[in-house]
This record gives structure tokens, sequence and C-alpha cells, in this order.
């Protein structure tokens, strides 16, 4: 009977240990895939702690990519309006994207493809703007020849315009009739009407002044204006009126003459005689008479009355 006892007492603890033991081995197994578990986890917490660093390493190579862009933006320089519009509308783009990255707003992907597009615009623009420099350049080198083209075709036209008013002037001076033989006395009338030379102030009725244009081939053929100024010991013109109406331009001045005469040119000699009436009673003294033509005085002589 005791025996009986025993045996269930030994059955049952056979049976408590065999529990045990297989409570054990699923606990060591449970403890084995925590383990195991944990440890993935930790591997994997390692994976995305470095894939995370790596991430923020390529975005913020990428944000220096575009802040180094930004910087070779502000570089570039124009004249041309219209690019330089564009260029700040780049920058404003590029000065977002940085925000944007910064600000973890966009993937690498999208920033790296953005960034991509932005260096290539930029890069556009830098050989636009090197293509325009350079033209602008040959430009200013083809203006710097042009000018000195022009500066030479003006200093020569300057001397040809020098030679071409020298040679005017000689021909001007060329051109210049010369009264030759000038005389010049007073005159009176006698019993007869006839007019006979005195030497008489008080008895002057005319004065007259005789010469003859000499030949010259060069002398335009025409009508002249012949000009006599009678200038009385006092140095006065003698002239009937003392206003614009009396007065002709001579050796670049304006002045009173006394007579005018106009006479056809023909470029031989011609004899020409003017004659003054005298209104008042002259004085005596040594007159000088002045004979022009072509704003160009001529001739001149001189006669005493005493």
């Amino acid at each position: 009977m005791e025996n009986k006892e025993d045996n269930k007492d030994n059955k049952k603890n056979n049976s408590s240990i065999s529990i045990l033991i297989t409570l054990l081995v699923f606990a060591l197994l449970g403890a084995g895939y925590l383990f195991y578990s944990n440890m993935q986890l930790k591997d994997q917490l390692a994976d995305c702690s470095s894939m995370k660093q790596d991430v923020q390493q390529e975005r913020d190579r990428v944000v220096g990519d575009l802040e180094n862009m930004l910087v070779k933006y502000d570089s570039l320089d124009t004249d041309n309006d219209s690019i330089k519009t564009q260029l700040e509308e780049e920058k404003a783009r590029v000065k977002e994207l940085i925000t944007q990255a910064k600000n973890n707003e966009w993937t690498i992907y999208k920033l790296r493809k953005e960034a991509s597009t932005l260096r290539d615009i930029m890069k556009g623009y830098v050989k636009t703007i090197d293509s325009l420099n350079t033209e602008n350049i040959e430009l200013r080198a083809k203006n710097a020849e042009v000018t000195q083209k022009l500066t030479e075709t003006e200093k020569r036209n300057e001397n040809l315009e020098t030679e071409k008013t020298e040679l005017e002037e000689k021909v001007k001076i060329g051109a210049k009739l010369n009264a030759l033989n000038m005389v010049s006395f007073a005159q009176r009338s006698n019993i007869m009407g006839t007019m006979k030379e005195t030497s008489r102030a008080g008895r002057a009725e005319k004065i007259k002044t005789c010469f003859t244009l000499e030949k010259n081939d060069i002398a335009k053929e025409g009508e002249r204006n012949v000009y006599i100024r009678i200038i009385s010991p006092n140095g006065q013109v003698l002239a009937e009126r003392t206003d614009e109406s009396n007065m002709f331009e001579f050796d670049g001045t304006k002045g009173l003459y006394t007579v005018k005469k106009i006479v056809y040119y023909e470029n031989r000699e011609l004899d020409v005689c003017m004659f003054w009436d005298v209104k008042d009673e002259l004085d005596e003294g040594i007159y000088t008479i002045e004979a022009y033509a072509d704003k160009m005085k001529i001739g001149s002589t001189t006669f005493e009355l005493k």
C-alpha cells in the first residue's frame, strides 16, 4: 500500500519536473528570441541612425552646393537688362530652395534634381554672359578701331579744310584786282563850263579819282562794286550820309564810303574814273583816297589842297 502511494508520488514529481523542464525550455527559447529580436532592433536602429546621418550629410552637401551657386549668381554681371531680370528670378529660386531644404521640406531625390536643374540653368547664363562679354570686347575693339579711323579721317578733313582755306585765300589773293596808275585831284569849272584841276581848297567843286583795273585771268568776270573813300586831313571820311545805307564791308570791318560805282570786269584792263561833288568848303591839307573792290583795298593815292 505504501509502495503504491510512493509510486503515485514519484509519478507526480516526475510529471511536475517534466512540466518545469518544458516551461524552462520555452522560457529559454522566448528569452533567446527576445534577445535576438532586440539585437535586430538595435541593428535596425543603428542602420536608421546611420542612414539619417547620411541623408543629413547629403542634404548639407546639396545646401552647400546651392549656396555656392547663389554666390556664383551674385558674381555674374551683365549690362543686358533682360538677363539681369532673369538672374534675379533664378537667385530667388535658389534662395527659396535653400530655405525649404534647411526646413526638411524636400526629399533628397527632389532636392538633388532641383539643384541639378538650377545648376544647368546657371551654366547656360554663364555661357550666355561670357558670349556677350566676348562680343562686347570685340565690339569695343571695333569701336576703338572705328573711332581711331574716324579721328584720322576728321584730322585729314581738317587738314584738307585748312588746305582748302589756304588755297581759297591764295586764289582770293591771286584774284584780287589792283588799281594801277591811281590819281586823284580836286576840280573847278571855268567860265567855259569846263572842269579844270585846282589845288585851292576854297575853289574845289569836285574830286576826281581815276585808275586802271589791271588784267587778271584768275579774277571772276562780271559786275563789281567799286568804292572810293576820300579821307580828309582830320581823318574823317567825306560822305553824303553817315548811316548804314552809306556803308560797305572791307578787310573784315565796315565803314563809310564816299562814292560807289558799278563796273563790268572782263579780265582785261579797265579804265575807271569816279567823281564826288563837294558840298561844303574843304579844309586845307593832304587828302588820302582809297579804292576798294571785292571787300579788299585795291589801291590808294593822295593829293594836297592849299
